[in-house]
């Protein structure tokens, strides 16, 4: 889209080098994400500053109004509760957002640069998880992030390089060189689920694998399809039973902690905490107090008091006194925020699912492409956010919200491009 932007000596070069700085520096170095995402916000105020004319769809105005209610009702919660302003630390990730989005959809990266910086930030994370596991000894890789983050970011990164093979089918003589460039990014990005030894992380795949099945799936591909799962079925059978891989005894861990909560209701064993056990321990604790509160939610203050008498009443595990989060995002914002909060990060979830999806079946590959790496992440972080509170870290909330706007504004400037469907 050729405008004043597009020529300005400053943005020009400022965009596709701001966004191959973030991807590729996302696990090479302590706060990696932060330089590429930083030059993104100042160009996104330098380009407000200018007061441009922005010419915006309904599409575009939902992702924006997704993003303000995400912060105005955490703002809301803590004026109410009179909590910290913590929380607004983290949503105010999606208000800076959208200034950038309003950049990117004038001035868009290329999408060479854009890959380009994705297969290398994910190749460089096996060597961050190489020198942590066998330099020092470490049992699990967690780079600069954190082991959970570690393992479900280089997992959408593999989903990224999936995706973009099909974008490499546009390049011409370059898209072999592409293709292999992808390939080896999947294999990072399976190499970095594993070493973070990240059991969430595998959560992801079945709804990022029933939005490849609807975005590709007709009767005439039908065995083609067929083939893909088997080809995954046995490469998912593969990373589960070699040993090595450490896959199988994070599985087995998993069911025995259950097991043992559900018969038992333990959180500790030999002085250490289960996991699995002190995450339903916590999600019960929060089916307990959410329906005392469901409207506004609690104030932190408060829930930790409601928390100590129901301890002292021999109703919930000592452990629930030590917990940092609830360990669900969902049940965290309805806890501390509400009906309302549930409902702001439903809509920051399913509002881009939604519009991404729309578009999984275009005419035009490019489009295909970048709406399947947009669903995919979603689909991803809704899932990640079962187990964790994802987007409770500074890095997994800048991640979310700066690759959709990221994906989106390429997305849409594939739209502008793509020839008219054939009648």
């Amino acid at each position: 889209m050729t405008d004043v932007c597009s020529k300005d000596a400053v943005l020009g070069p400022l965009i596709p080098f701001s966004v191959f700085l973030y991807f590729s520096l996302m696990f090479a170095v302590p706060s990696g994400y932060s330089y590429g995402a930083a030059l993104l916000l100042l160009g996104g105020l330098y380009f407000l500053a200018r007061r441009p004319s922005l010419l915006l769809s309904r599409d575009d105005r939902a992702i924006i109004y997704a993003f303000f209610a995400v912060f105005l009702v955490s703002l809301f919660a803590v004026i109410v509760h009179g909590d910290g302003y913590k929380t607004l630390d983290q949503t105010s990730r999606f208000l800076f957002a959208i200034p950038i989005l309003l950049l990117l959809l004038k001035l868009p990266p290329t999408l060479p640069t854009m890959w380009s910086g994705v297969v290398i930030g994910i190749v460089l994370s096996n060597g961050i998880a190489v020198w942590q596991l066998h330099w020092e000894n470490e049992d699990r890789a967690s780079g600069f992030l954190n082991i959970i983050h570690f393992g479900n970011i280089g997992l959408v990164f593999g989903i990224l390089c999936v995706t973009g093979m099909l974008w490499a089918g546009t390049q011409g003589r370059y898209a072999n060189r592409w293709r292999a460039a992808f390939v080896l990014g999947v294999l990072a990005s399976i190499y970095a689920v594993i070493a973070s030894g990240s059991r969430g992380s595998w959560l992801a795949i079945p709804p990022v694998l029933l939005i490849f099945l609807a975005a590709f799936l007709t009767k005439r591909n039908l065995k083609h399809v067929i083939g893909a799962l088997a080809a995954l079925v046995v490469t998912v059978g593969v990373v589960f039973s070699v040993p090595e891989t450490g896959v199988e005894d994070r599985y087995d861990l998993a069911v025995t902690e259950v097991n043992k909560y559900l018969d038992e209701k333990y959180v500790f064993e030999n002085e250490q905490v289960s996991s699995v056990g002190a995450r339903l321990e916590i999600w019960r604790t929060a089916f307990i107090n959410i329906p005392q509160k469901p409207l506004l939610g609690w104030g932190d203050a408060e829930y930790q008091v409601q928390l100590k008498h129901q301890v002292a009443r021999g109703e919930i595990d000592p452990y629930m006194l030590q917990m940092a989060n609830a360990h669900n995002n969902y049940l965290e914002v309805w806890i501390y925020q509400g009906l309302p909060g549930l409902l702001a990060l439903l809509a920051v979830y399913f509002i881009p699912l939604w519009l991404f999806c729309k578009r999984i079946r275009s005419h035009d590959i490019t489009v295909k492409a970048l709406a399947l790496s947009g669903a995919g992440l979603v689909a991803s972080y809704s899932m990640f956010s079962m187990s964790q509170v994802i987007l409770g870290r500074n890095n997994g909330v800048i991640f979310y919200a700066l690759t959709l706007v990221i994906l989106w504004a390429c997305m849409r400037e594939a739209e502008r491009k793509a020839p008219p469907a054939s009648p």
